[in-house]
This record gives C-alpha cells, structure tokens and sequence, in this order.
C-alpha cells in the first residue's frame, strides 16, 4: 500500500506510526533536554546508550525511508505534531528487540503493538529497521515493514501472530500468493 496505489490513508498511517516510536525523543532532542551525545559511530556502544530510543539523537541531516514515503528530520517533527493531536493508537508495546552492529551501521528487528482508538483493535506485528551513524547521531533510518501488516490486520484482511510465533514479517497464518514462489 503506497500511496497512488489504491489507498491514500496508508501512507499517512504509516508516517503517523513511524513517528509514534520517535515522539518523545524528537520532542526532548529539540527542547535541548537530551543528554549531550558521545560523539561515536560504533554502533554497539551508541546502542548501549540509545537502544531503548534510537530517535533521541537525530543528525541535523537526518532521513528516513519507510514503506509508502521518504522523511527527514523537519518532517518527523510535523507529522509528530499532528500525532500528538490526533494519534490514531494507543498503549503501544514494543518486545523482543534483536540488534546487529557494523561499525557505523546496525539493524534491529522487533514486535510491536498497538490499539486502535477508533474500535480498540490490536495489531501485533513485526518489523526491521537498518540504522546509520554520523557525528554520533542517527543521520539515516530505513525500516522495512512498518505498519503495513498493522493496517491489514485492522481491515481483518491478514490474521495476528500467534503467541508463540518467531518475528517474522507476516503471521505464518497469512495467505500469500506469488507466482515466483513454491
């Protein structure tokens, strides 16, 4: 679901989402309250300090692509805006992170969950992510999955994980058919 494909809320719902996992930091990083960064791009050890919110650092250049749009910092902090007024989840809960560094690059992948404030649903889905380091800042993020399984699940088009399922992109349960593969 990109936008000019058929569904022109799933990009903004996607960018709403993404920005729900930024907002506090972005909002401490701009207010000035953020504890001042070491200035390091090995990724392991700015993890150690950031890991429970890579946000909380933004290069002044940073950028983001995520699936349905492009961001950069200005951006974040205007969807953010309009997240904080009109937020679309609620009671998010975010588990079992897996990181994997190199150097100035690392990837994590992760579960998440959400409610839906309009009927109370709960998406439950998965999610991987690949970061950039400059300057000892988050200059580029490129998250593959977001929101795109939490939005189907709403529609009751694609099932939730089972409680007992690895992270994967797609609940094992989904019906999905492409001619290229078995």
């Amino acid at each position: 679901m990109k936008p000019g494909h058929g569904a022109p809320w799933a990009a903004s719902a996607i960018l709403v989402l993404a920005l729900a996992l930024a907002a506090p930091a972005a909002r401490a990083a701009d207010a000035g309250s953020a504890a001042p960064a070491p200035v390091t791009n090995d990724s392991s050890a700015w993890i150690a300090q950031f890991g429970d919110n890579i946000w909380a650092q933004y290069h002044p250049d940073w950028e983001g692509w995520f699936p349905g749009g492009h961001s950069n910092r200005i951006h974040q902090l205007y969807v953010q805006n309009v997240w904080d007024h009109h937020p679309i989840s609620r009671e998010w809960l975010v588990t079992n992170k897996h990181w994997v560094f190199d150097g100035e690059w690392f990837a994590v992948e992760w579960y998440y969950r959400a409610k839906f404030n309009d009927d109370g649903f709960q998406q439950w889905e998965s999610t991987l992510g690949i970061g950039h380091l400059k300057d000892g800042k988050l200059i580029s993020w490129t998250e593959y999955f977001d929101d795109c399984v939490g939005n189907l699940q709403h529609l009751r088009l694609m099932p939730v994980y089972d409680i007992d399922e690895p992270i994967f992109p797609w609940p094992s349960k989904a019906i999905l058919r492409m001619g290229y593969r078995p």
